[in-house]
Parts: structure tokens; C-alpha cells; sequence
């Protein structure tokens, strides 16, 4: 879609896409701000298409910068995952003990928690830490009878777009039946 005909619609357009309220978009195309023109100007269906254009446009061209920064920085996945599997390993060493005068006495003193963190951070890209959270009161499941329980993993399985089929054959898995 090209730029709106009128400048003073393409300036809303602009502004509503850059986050600016109705009001404030009304005033800096140049209009007096009354409430109900405001409205009904910015609800113009070439207006909303326009904002829409405008907020696709910057998220495709943020995307792409952010993938040639990602390239000249050369940071892959491999990359961080060596980076990170060599400072967990330094932190398990621990760094030199020095004596009184500064030189090196040979031991090391290891950072335990530097070394953790790092681990659940591995943990979490090789996809071993699931973070888990109800989505209702806490509880709910617990108060549930079994066929109420594969009712809702029904729904969900369903919501999700998966077969009757899957849902026998994960139950199956799960319950060895």
C-alpha cells in the first residue's frame, strides 16, 4: 500500500503506528482535537490498513537488522554454546589463589555459583529445564477425578491442534497401558 493521498492521514498513520494516542496523532497532523472527529478519523478503514502496513514494515526491517547483526557478530548457537561450556568449566576450576606478595600459590578456588548458573542456563538451551507454572488456582488439578483430568487433556490436546490418536498414544506412554 502506497502513502495515504492526504499528508495529514499519512502523519496519523504514522503516529498511531508509533504508538501515540488518538488524540495525540489528530494534533500532530495538525487538527483542532475534538474527541468524536478524532475517533472516527483514525477508525478510517484506509487509515487502520495504513497503520497496519507501517507497524509490518518496521517489525520486518527491526527482524532483518537484527539478523545482520547477528551475522557480523558471528554469534551462533555453536558459538555461545562453546563460550558458555568454557566459562561453566572455568568457574568449576576457580581462579588462582595468589599469597601475600601477589604470586600464584597453585591452588585454585573454585566459583560454585558462577558454576551453577551457567549449568541451568545449558540446561535450559539443550531444553532439559521446562519452567512450569499453573495456569488456574493452584490446585485445581489436584481436586480433579481421572476422567475429569482426561477430559481437560482432551481439550488441550485438541486446542493444540493434535489427534484423538496422539492423545491415546502419549497416555499410552505415559501410563504403560
Amino acid at each position: 500500500m502506497p502513502t495515504l493521498s492526504k499528508p495529514k492521514h499519512e502523519i496519523i498513520a504514522n503516529a498511531l503506528a508509533s504508538g501515540m494516542s488518538q488524540a495525540d496523532a489528530y494534533r500532530a497532523a495538525g487538527y483542532v482535537y475534538k474527541p468524536a472527529n478524532a475517533s472516527r478519523l483514525c477508525r478510517t478503514p484506509s487509515i487502520e490498513a495504513r497503520v497496519r502496513e507501517i507497524i509490518s514494515e518496521r517489525a520486518n526491517s527491526e527482524a532483518k537488522a537484527r539478523e545482520i547483526g547477528i551475522a557480523r557478530a558471528a554469534l551462533t548457537e555453536e558459538w555461545i554454546i562453546v563460550r558458555l561450556k568454557h566459562v561453566i568449566d572455568l568457574s568449576i576450576r576457580g581462579l588462582p589463589l595468589c599469597d601475600r606478595s601477589g604470586d600464584p600459590t597453585g591452588t585454585f578456588k573454585p566459583d560454585l555459583g558462577a558454576a551453577i548458573s551457567g549449568l541451568k542456563l545449558a540446561a535450559k538451551i539443550a531444553g532439559l529445564l521446562v519452567h512450569r507454572h499453573e495456569i488456574n488456582e493452584p490446585g485445581v488439578f489436584a481436586r480433579m477425578t481421572d476422567t475429569e483430568l482426561n477430559r481437560a487433556l482432551s481439550e488441550q490436546f485438541r486446542a493444540l491442534g493434535l489427534s484423538e490418536r496422539s492423545l491415546v498414544e502419549i497416555q499410552a506412554s505415559v501410563f504403560g497401558e
